[in-house]
């Protein structure tokens, strides 16, 4: 029988309380918000036909179009020729136009609807309630088998043995 020896039964304890204590703890939440990995560091050099600057509502994308064409009349000045760079109003516009975008990209429906429940780590519990019950478990089992131990050692229970002497009453001595 495969329990049958000490040997495989120490093993198989020693895997088990390994499993317990390491191989099934869930993975850290998230830290950031979903979708902002495919933010782009600017949104003005984006290609036309991106997908990014589909999923932004007309608005911004409207927006983004008057920028990047103030940008482009820009260009063309003497100021530009001169100093190499665009206005201080200028750049002040294509950061906002950048923040604006962003913005809109991360609350735009193609990006929320992808992932509806971000923060939960399956379909009931956040990261931080199944790292709450994982850790609540762990500690009930590790009791549970300070208990076990407690059996097997028979430490469990006071000796039944009595304290006081015993002395033989059968006459000899």
């Amino acid at each position: 029988m495969w329990f049958g020896s000490a040997r495989h039964t120490g093993l198989l304890g020693f895997s088990l309380i390994t499993l317990i204590l390491g191989g099934c703890q869930p993975g850290a939440q998230p830290t950031s918000v979903y979708g902002s990995n495919q933010l782009p560091k600017d949104w003005l050099t984006l290609a036309q036909n991106d997908w990014r600057l589909a999923a932004l509502p007309a608005p911004t994308s409207d927006y983004l179009a008057s920028v990047r064409s103030a940008m482009i009349r820009e260009r063309n000045t003497e100021y530009y020729h001169f100093y190499g760079r665009y206005t201080d109003g200028t750049l002040k516009q294509i950061a906002e136009a950048n923040n604006i975008a962003s913005t809109a990209f991360l609350v735009a429906p193609r990006t929320v609807y992808h992932s509806l429940t971000p923060e939960l780590f399956n379909t009931s519990e956040s990261y931080d309630e199944a790292n709450g019950h994982f850790a609540v478990q762990v500690n009930t089992d590790l009791r549970s088998l300070q208990n076990d131990w407690s059996r097997v050692w028979l430490t469990d229970r006071p000796s039944s043995l009595s304290p006081y002497p015993i002395t033989p009453m059968g006459g000899q001595p």
